[in-house]
């Protein structure tokens, strides 16, 4: 999960002082894109006052905004590009293009995770035989990263739309580039067709790859560092180099980069863009999301492989990203069933606040379909989908789905289920690892404890002889904390060097402690008497300098929206075994 991703971000000013109130941090990847665009808000899902307007843009073809051309449509299945062969169906296979989507997911092939626990995506392109490892992104990065690079590979049409405060306007953001219901560009957005060049045409097989020097600097953050790829201009190669290898068409290198920053979770789950579906019809290129908030955060799981192992009854795979960025991690049915019988995927129960968890748009969620319609842009649920969609107002529908994928989705062996619940303490101490300010990964860690505890009991084993086989010191120095009420949560710009210096405090702490005769748990890494003058995070801070790393500290940053941010003292969930000595 990112509670951290999770594919939203916090907008800033061009320069945003530090917590000390006496440095500056450098302009972000999207500061740097609001002083290109002149946009420099959020685009948040539509008001309702606007949700009643019907059709999107009215756009001609070959606008100096356009990024792709549009040559196909979603239904097609007879037409010479509907019937050649592709990267992954036969020629003449008689499918539509959705179908084809869901096959090019299902071909991803499932590789080892560069210097990562588990395993992640290899994606085939239509050039050649050209496949292409996975990139470092938020998990709504991943759905909407796939759904684009589908659609421009084979010139369908796409769009997001979402509400540009700054203009009070609906934007659409697509094939077409960013424009008004009038088809004009908003604000400073680039003229893709005029500005960047598309080597589609003239690119064969075997030939060199062509480059673009300018697309392959640019960066979504410092967080999505693509390790694979050589460095650009001495930095480390990120989403901008990805992309730049990605397509040739570099428009859409730099449409990506552009779509990614501005959109997230919260406009997936608004139905102006992705509809609810029923768990009978889960398919590839599905998206589960997790919401626990109508507006900032949540999580996003692309689905990308479906089987029917059994009448009846399915096994699904998903993928996701998180925040700090990651590649993508490909969990099989056996890890990936829980996320389905979450309460936040839109299921029973409400928030602190009283809202239905059913009404925040959480849940499976398809693509609605991109169409032309007497000369406006239309975003449709397919003829071939409405039996499928679910209204979104009916919430007995929406919240009753957990329950019933509880009952569609394969249970895994209690071996297998073990092995992916300890598979997923794996990953999150790993990655508490890298970002150790991240509470996504802390929650995911507790959350897998949870599942092991009930396949231990099942095995007649307690919690307490659990922990005592499973638990590690680090498990109580980066316990759970209250993600609305905890200032590190909104921290994504933690190191691994930090990291060590955490868990060295933790180690230098417990040996006092025994010295001394004594038994106490660990502190936990989180925010302390923060003030104006202090950024709650003092004693580690001071450890790192006693180490001679102090130079490896970073101050604490306001990285996502944080209603935290004034707050004194983190507070922890409550959640996790009281500590033991051993």
């Amino acid at each position: 999960m990112a509670r951290t991703s999770v594919g939203y971000r916090v907008w800033t000013a061009a320069v945003v002082l530090s917590a000390l109130g006496c440095a500056a941090d450098p302009p972000s990847a999207f500061d740097e894109a609001a002083a290109e665009t002149g946009l420099d808000g959020t685009l948040t899902v539509l008001p309702d006052e606007v949700r009643i307007q019907q059709g999107g843009p009215r756009v001609a073809a070959g606008a100096s905004t356009e990024v792709w051309s549009v040559t196909n449509r979603w239904s097609d299945t007879d037409t010479v590009a509907a019937r050649a062969a592709g990267v992954a169906w036969p020629a003449g296979s008689g499918l539509d293009w959705e179908q084809k989507y869901e096959r090019w997911l299902n071909a991803f092939r499932r590789v080892a995770r560069e210097g990562g626990y588990g395993h992640t995506i290899q994606v085939p392109t239509p050039y050649g035989d050209r496949v292409i490892g996975a990139p470092t992104l938020e998990c709504a990065e991943v759905a909407v990263f796939l759904r684009v690079s589908f659609a421009s590979f084979y010139h369908l049409p796409f769009f997001l739309q979402g509400w540009d405060s700054q203009g009070r306007q609906v934007l659409y953001a697509g094939h077409f580039g960013f424009v008004n219901r009038t088809g004009q560009r908003v604000a400073r957005f680039p003229l893709f067709r005029s500005q960047y060049r598309d080597h589609e045409t003239t690119w064969r097989a075997g030939a060199a790859w062509p480059k673009d020097a300018t697309l392959r600097n640019y960066h979504l953050g410092d967080d999505d560092t693509v390790s694979w790829l050589p460095s650009t201009g001495g930095r480390a190669p990120g989403a901008g180099a990805y992309f730049d290898e990605m397509f040739l068409n570099k428009r859409v290198g730099y449409f990506m980069r552009l779509v990614l920053l501005y959109f997230g979770s919260a406009n997936l789950a608004d139905g102006a863009n992705m509809f609810h579906v029923r768990p009978e019809a889960v398919s590839p290129g599905d998206v589960l999301l997790e919401r626990w908030q109508r507006t900032g955060i949540g999580h996003t799981i692309p689905v990308v492989r479906v089987s029917e192992p059994m009448t009846g009854r399915f096994a699904v795979d998903v993928i996701s990203g998180s925040m700090p960025r990651r590649q993508p991690v490909w969990d099989e049915p056996a890890s990936a069933r829980r996320y389905f019988t979450l309460a936040y995927t839109g299921g029973e129960g409400q928030t602190s606040e009283g809202v239905a968890y059913a009404a925040l748009g959480g849940g499976l969620r398809r693509w609605r379909t991109a169409a032309l319609r007497d000369g406006q842009w239309m975003n449709e649920v397919s003829t071939r989908d409405r039996d499928e969609a679910i209204d979104e107002a009916d919430l007995a529908s929406i919240s009753a789905r957990p329950t019933r994928f509880g009952e569609l989705l394969v249970v895994p062996s209690l071996e297998d289920r073990r092995n992916a619940a300890l598979g997923q303490i794996r990953s999150a101490r790993q990655h508490l690892r890298m970002y150790p300010a991240s509470c996504s990964a802390r929650a995911r860690r507790e959350d897998a404890f949870e599942d092991l505890y009930r396949i231990e009991e099942e095995a007649g084993r307690s919690r307490a002889q659990t922990d005592g086989t499973h638990r590690l010191l680090e498990d109580w120095v980066f316990g759970e904390l209250t993600y609305d009420r905890s200032r590190t949560c909104c921290w994504n710009s933690s190191t691994a060097a930090m990291a060590e210096v955490i868990l060295d405090y933790a180690a230098t702490e417990q040996r006092s402690n025994a010295a001394a005769g004594m038994c106490a748990a660990p502190t936990v890494f989180r925010a302390e008497g923060a003030s104006t003058t202090s950024d709650g995070y003092r004693r580690w801070r001071e450890h790192a300098a006693t180490m001679g790393r102090g130079a490896d500290w970073r101050m604490w940053s306001e990285d996502e929206p944080c209603t935290a941010r004034g707050n004194t003292d983190d507070v922890p969930s409550g959640r996790g075994p009281a500590f033991t000595c051993r």
